[in-house]
């Protein structure tokens, strides 16, 4: 008899393990990305002071982009380029940051991520800063891809994509996973209105489509306002039943290990 309860003993503890390993694995995941660091000092501090799982996006041209990216890495925080792209009202190209023209060639579309992985040399993704004209150039969007596939084949520098969807038309996503790429898209803009009772919304949403398709992804801005709502609001997500996880934890289609890079054509500027 002892036996017989030793054994039914050992295989609950064994079901409630198993109950639980699923329970957790099957726990409504979100990411958030926090864009357009690199250029005011207090608001970036404050961003870097927020939970490590929290992504931050760096763009390139900002005075304290290879800073915030080594320290960003040493929190072993996810660093991505926040790349500019021309948008079709309002865009920063042509008095704040370098953009990454339509009309590029790839070769000449990889000398500049080149550049901009060297300053967010922490970068292991790439996502766009604007860019809704750009975004939805089927061509344009080709030639960008075409250009992240270059570097990582001559130069060794691996980024995945994340689609911020600043438009529906936006073809990122799609070209960049058809090129092998591991991808991923945005899913809400916690502080499209960063007024406090807009992000308190934005943050419902958020965890309202993670409950219900099991991950989601946000994009934030280095604003106090959202800053100090992710101060709060993270910290009660256990108890809501919902796990921050990095955003390299909801990419779609990883190339595998060791599968190899398809070999663009290399087309002169």
């Amino acid at each position: 008899m002892g036996v017989i309860r030793g054994i039914f003993r050992n295989t609950l503890v064994l079901l409630c393990a198993a109950w639980l390993s699923c329970a957790v694995a099957d726990k409504p995941k979100i990411a958030i990305v926090i864009d357009d660091l690199g250029y005011l000092a207090v608001n970036d501090r404050q961003v870097m002071a927020l939970d490590p799982r929290i992504a931050v996006a760096i763009i390139p041209d900002g005075p304290l982009a290879p800073s915030l990216s080594r320290q960003a890495a040493s929190q072993h925080r996810d660093v991505l380029i926040h790349l500019p792209l021309p948008g079709v009202d309002h865009d920063d190209c042509e008095f704040e940051a370098i953009c990454l023209e339509p009309e590029w060639s790839p070769l000449r579309m990889a000398g500049h991520l080149r550049w901009a992985a060297e300053r967010v040399d922490q970068a292991i993704g790439i996502n766009n800063h604007q860019g809704s004209l750009f975004t939805a150039d089927h061509e344009a969007v080709q030639r960008l891809v075409t250009g992240i596939t270059l570097i990582e084949r001559l130069h060794g520098i691996d980024l995945f994509v994340l689609d911020s969807r600043t438009t529906a038309q936006s073809q990122l996503e799609l070209k960049a996973r058809d090129a092998g790429l591991a991808t991923a898209r945005r899913h809400v803009f916690l502080d499209h209105d960063p007024s406090p009772d807009a992000i308190k919304a934005a943050w419902e949403r958020l965890l309202e489509r993670a409950r219900r398709r099991g991950a989601a992804i946000a994009i934030g801005h280095p604003h106090s306002e959202t800053i100090e709502f992710l101060e709060h609001a993270v910290p009660e997500l256990a108890a809501r039943g919902v796990e921050l996880v990095s955003i390299q934890r909801l990419l779609d289609q990883p190339r595998r290990s060791g599968e190899a890079v398809p070999e663009p054509p290399v087309v002169l500027p």
